[in-house]
């Protein structure tokens, strides 16, 4: 049989050259595209299961997003609202649902009904908050809310690609604008309980001391000195104490006039040199005059901390220098010294509350650590910055800035 196979193929070609030319060309079309069309049927069953694996792979990765969002939304303290481009909530979490009394409500359509009811005004809110919300700013809301006026911290940001949705972050703050208000007035009580009986004690040391009731002797003289000392320090911390809760809560109200730099320099000399002389320290100037729109005696009070603190931790026979220069935020004040510098992770922490960079011995140099914590709020309030720095190759430099009178007003 293998023997005679190539007679018949030499056979079968015979009979078909035979045949009239156009039948051997449709035969020939017909199996080539018989052929193609197998290898086109393999090929599309190989890319659809490539296809069918990946839209399968990509379903379960959105399936996993979507129930790691899901989670993240409803396991979030905060309560999250996100309202369509028609003012219909969309989303509302568990603890939105608390705060608005609809977690009685098992369906989100039943909350979205519920919601649009008894809320009909959401449109309204978002066109008298939108140069909040577009500025992605947090604001405030009081109203009341499920029976009992309420306070909401509210950041609301527009979703993109979806027109006009949003998605809200609602924080009820009620209960911490309380405890700040009984805060406030347990400072200020207790801070004017304290300072009048102090400023009676200070005085009656000051009158000993000065010898007005007779000569004192030496030992006494060294503990009225010391008692003196440490009154003046508690009067300090009451003054600072207070200052300190009437910029937080807003209750300081800035009395600004024109003024020129060279006279904040010349009254900070004046005040600090005897201060600085006993530290062997020397003050220059360097830079101005410019005018500035500030409340005097707070600017004043800030110039006179800064350049404190630097005589207070600058060695002897060192110099700290205080310039005034003007760039494109304003009037610019350095104060740089020569002394051990910051170190790097405090350059932020020591303007919070009751913080110091350094520890020192010396209670009578050593501070209630709210001066630089007072000083940036009193830059804040004029729409400026203050910040520090460390120079090379030693030494602290502060700096905090001033908006021209036009940007101020």
């Amino acid at each position: 049989m293998i023997e005679r196979r190539p007679w018949v193929f030499i056979s079968a070609f015979v009979q078909i050259s035979s045949w009239p030319i156009f039948v051997v060309v449709i035969t020939t079309i017909t199996i080539v595209a018989g052929a193609r069309i197998v290898v086109i049927e393999r090929t599309h069953r190989r890319v659809r299961h490539i296809l069918e694996k990946r839209v399968s792979q990509r379903t379960h990765e959105l399936e996993r997003a979507y129930a790691l969002s899901e989670h993240v939304v409803n396991s979030a303290t905060e309560s999250i609202v996100v309202v369509d481009s028609n003012g219909r909530t969309s989303l509302v979490n568990p603890p939105a649902r608390r705060l608005l009394g609809l977690e009685e409500l098992a369906s989100e359509e039943e909350v979205s009904r519920q919601f649009s009811a008894e809320y009909p005004g959401t449109r309204n809110f978002l066109e008298q908050h939108r140069t909040e919300i577009e500025g992605r700013h947090r604001f405030t809301v009081t109203g009341e809310l499920v029976g009992r006026i309420r306070t909401l911290e509210v950041s609301g940001a527009q979703i993109n690609g979806t027109g006009d949705a949003y998605v809200f972050v609602i924080r009820d703050i009620t209960d911490a604008i309380t405890l700040l208000e009984m805060k406030t007035r347990f400072v200020s009580i207790v801070s004017h309980e304290i300072r009048t009986p102090l400023t009676s004690l200070a005085g009656s040391l000051d009158l000993l001391d000065a010898g007005m009731l007779g000569t004192v002797p030496p030992r006494a003289a060294d503990l009225i000195s010391v008692a003196r000392q440490s009154t003046s320090r508690l009067i300090r911390l009451v003054n600072d104490l207070l200052d300190l809760d009437r910029l937080e809560s807003d209750r300081v109200t800035l009395d600004r006039t024109c003024m020129s730099t060279d006279d904040l320099l010349v009254e900070t000399i004046r005040t600090l040199q005897p201060f600085a002389t006993d530290h062997g320290v020397s003050l220059i100037t360097e830079g101005g005059p410019f005018d500035v729109w500030v409340d005097h005696d707070r600017i004043a009070q800030v110039f006179l901390n800064l350049v404190q603190n630097a005589i207070k931790f600058s060695p002897r026979d060192t110099t700290i220098k205080l310039s005034v220069s003007r760039d494109t935020d304003g009037v610019v004040f350095i104060v740089d010294d020569q002394g051990r510098g910051i170190p790097p992770h405090m350059l932020e922490e020591i303007f919070e509350p009751f913080t110091q960079a350094e520890s020192t011995d010396d209670r009578h140099n050593s501070g209630t650590g709210l001066g630089l914590s007072i000083a940036r709020r009193i830059v804040q309030r004029h729409g400026g910055r203050l910040w520090a720095e460390n120079r090379e190759p030693d030494g602290a430099r502060f700096i905090f800035t001033i908006p021209d009178q036009e940007a101020s007003s």
